[in-house]
């Protein structure tokens, strides 16, 4: 019983990462849109791996499951979300550019 129960909670918090990135990808579009010169920084086909600031369990899962589904050699852009506008849009973020790719990342990891 307890696994099952385990396994709903995991499902559960998968959908609400999901829900949550959706928003968070269309609000960073958003932003993109008001300040262009930061959507310059962007390489194009960049895989975007977004940390929000005091969302620890997010930012793992979304960092893991981005880096696990990458193409080799695609660039990466860590987007720090640290600021959100009051109507919760984006207000500042940063941009941390990563070389390599997937084999890259994961060669790091061991």
């Amino acid at each position: 019983m307890e696994e099952i129960q385990e396994r709903l909670f995991e499902e559960e918090a998968m959908k609400n990462y999901i829900d949550f990135l959706t928003m968070l990808s269309t609000e960073f579009h958003r932003y993109l849109m008001e300040n262009e010169e930061h959507a310059r920084d962007l390489h194009a086909n960049a895989l975007v791996v977004f940390q929000v600031e005091g969302e620890t369990g997010f930012n793992r899962w979304h960092k893991e499951t981005s880096l696990r589904n990458s193409e080799e050699g695609q660039p990466i852009s860590y987007v720090h979300v640290r600021k959100w506008r009051k109507h919760s849009s984006i207000e500042e973020v940063s941009f941390i550019r990563a070389t390599g790719g997937r084999r890259e990342a994961e060669s790091r990891r061991r």
